[in-house]
């Protein structure tokens, strides 16, 4: 299980039989993180009333802490839909549930994604207020979910209500071209964890809306695509060398990959084919950095030269997906043809399931559809640490919520989801949350 989802979303959008449609009232969510009774059961009055004071419209009920949750689903929605609050269901996938990871299941239909599609669809006309549900983890259990099983699953809920809403649990580096032509027919939106800048939200929003099939200045490798030593793929341009005792190259790099499976993906610089950096994908951050070179040794004395990027990988690989993004390229006493910003006009040479947003040939989308998605972040400040780093503070946290809510303002997503935000009457963050919520909020019948 990467990690359950819990959150307030910001939807604009009515999520149902496969389309879209426009919707007046906002969709503001709260997921899991359930108060609870001392006997383990849900506390439905203080859920109630704490989902009152955020000021949401909709809360994601996680099936899985507790053998009773299917159950207090049912007491909960009479209750809520007093509140004038919907809710969505939110089911655990095959990878975390027995007997691959701990002794709980989503219970009481446990791993029948069928029997829960037409039990969720059933109970939704006996609670009007009950519009769509969700499964965590999605992609990385997609070999179970492929889109046949998907496509009956989804055709057992909606011949029951045709209105009931599916939507996968996604990260950002997990939303590729392949995805979205295999499943696009089979969901209603996407789910899509957890940012690290608003680049992630704007390169999402592109490829669920069919604008760009791989993002300008990137160049990355699929998952579930096997290569061999020696695959790569280069995107060099050409560079008048200007009078100079010194020559330097500076960029703007990030990579999504930050595990430790190192020696088979590497990112390099080459000026005339010589490689002046390299460094593995393997570790690091997914955050923006400044990279500087010094090329004087490769340069000096000639007329022009040419500089690549270049992700080439050592060792083959079976199933290792990357991104490499590149910006504000910078050089000193070096006259480039084209920069970064101008991504159609470099030359890219490829060898293997390799991809890239640059060169003339870089393919663009045809905007034949529309897949609403919500941006993900984390909402408590422990878990905001393990996927952002220290400082991880409920300031920074509140940061991360803005960028998606401004994004949401913009378009650029469908809603705005924060993960874990504590409910105890003692937290810092729900404040900080809160006063975000209202601030960001449209007001009734816009957006």
């Amino acid at each position: 299980m990467r990690f359950a989802l819990l959150g307030i979303l910001v939807v604009s959008l009515l999520l149902a039989a496969g389309h879209v449609a426009g919707a007046d009232r906002q969709h503001l969510a709260d997921y899991d993180s359930e108060l609870r009774r001392p006997d383990g059961r849900v506390d439905i009055d203080a859920m109630v009333a704490r989902l009152k004071e955020l000021g949401v419209t909709t809360y994601y009920w996680l099936i899985w802490h507790a053998p009773t949750d299917w159950d207090d689903l049912k007491l909960f929605l009479p209750r809520a839909a007093e509140a004038g609050i919907e809710v969505w269901v939110y089911l655990v996938p095959p990878s975390e549930s027995p007997p691959k990871y701990g002794n709980r299941y989503s219970e009481p239909f446990r791993l029948d994604y069928h029997r829960w599609a037409e039990e969720i669809a059933k109970l939704s006309l006996e609670h009007s207020n009950l519009t769509a549900w969700v499964i965590d983890d999605f992609f990385a259990n997609h070999a179970f979910f492929t889109p046949t099983y998907l496509g009956e699953m989804q055709a057992r809920a909606k011949r029951i209500n045709p209105r009931l809403a599916f939507l996968p649990l996604m990260y950002f580096d997990e939303i590729r071209a392949k995805f979205v032509e295999d499943y696009r027919q089979v969901i209603d939106g996407v789910v899509v964890a957890y940012l690290q800048d608003r680049d992630e939200i704007d390169w999402t929003w592109s490829i669920l809306n069919d604008a760009v099939v791989v993002p300008p200045s990137e160049l990355s490798y699929p998952w579930n695509s096997p290569s061999k030593p020696g695959d790569f793929v280069t995107a060099s341009q050409s560079a008048k060398v200007l009078p100079a005792d010194r020559y330097m190259l500076a960029f703007r790099d990030r990579d999504d990959f930050t595990a430790q499976t190192a020696g088979y993906h590497f990112k390099q610089l080459l000026v005339d084919e010589a490689v002046v950096w390299e460094e593995d994908v393997a570790g690091g951050s997914p955050a923006w950095r400044k990279i500087a070179v010094d090329v004087t040794e490769h340069v000096r004395g000639k007329a022009d030269v040419t500089m690549a990027f270049r992700l080439l990988d050592k060792k083959g690989v079976s199933n290792f997906g990357v991104r490499w993004h590149l910006s504000e390229l910078r050089a000193e006493n070096l006259q480039f043809a084209a920069d970064l910003a101008e991504p159609g006009r470099w030359k890219v040479d490829r060898q293997g399931a390799f991809e890239t947003g640059f060169g003339a040939g870089a393919k663009t989308g045809q905007r034949r559809f529309h897949i609403p998605f919500i941006s993900m972040t984390a909402g408590d400040v422990r878990e905001f640490g393990e996927r952002h780093g220290d400082p991880a503070t409920p300031e920074r946290v509140a940061e991360q919520l803005r960028i998606s809510l401004q994004a949401y303002k913009e378009g650029k997503c469908d809603g705005v989801v924060t993960y874990c935000l504590d409910k105890r009457p003692q937290s810092r963050t729900f404040p900080l949350a809160r006063e975000l919520l209202v601030s960001f909020a449209p007001a009734e019948g816009t957006k």
